[in-house]
């Protein structure tokens, strides 16, 4: 019995082989695991980027509304930048980054439906106005009605 312990008690550290078959079974689990960590954090870039639209275009029907004035949302796809200004463009009031500054959305993953986009005081604005923000894997839409509901789609 002393010589069968005594045996595998000697035995230290593990063999090449079995090293190299668990940095195989690491490996694989990896590149699975990083390509869904990709799209999670894509995904998740996305959504907060669609709920700083929404939270722009209803604090946009809110300055119409308080400044009895109309106001002004631009999008300017070179700098992929969303602008809440006055109609005459001299008073900003609120300026949303989307580019790889803040939400590192890639060029042409956004579209707006109407540019510029007029919201008057009476809380109506000109027409309907949406945002979509496509990539590869995710898409979401922000949706606006001439009254000022907006709407994930």
């Amino acid at each position: 019995m002393s010589n069968v312990a005594g045996r595998l008690g000697s035995r230290r550290g593990f063999s090449m082989i079995e090293t190299m078959l668990v940095m195989t079974i690491l490996g694989i689990v990896a590149s699975v695991s990083l390509g869904k960590l990709h799209e999670v954090i894509v995904q998740q870039r996305v959504a907060r980027a669609a709920t700083a639209v929404q939270n722009t275009v209803e604090n946009a029907f809110s300055i119409a509304t308080r400044n009895r004035r109309p106001i002004r949302i631009s999008w300017n796809a070179a700098k992929m930048r969303l602008t809440v200004t006055d109609r005459a463009g001299t008073t900003t009031f609120r300026t949303l980054s989307l580019g790889s500054d803040a939400y590192s959305l890639p060029a042409g993953a956004i579209s707006v439906s109407a540019n510029p986009y007029e919201v008057y005081p009476n809380g109506l604005a000109a027409d309907t106005f949406s945002v979509a923000f496509v990539t590869p894997k995710t898409s979401k839409r922000v949706w606006v009605s001439r009254a000022g509901l907006v709407q994930f789609r």
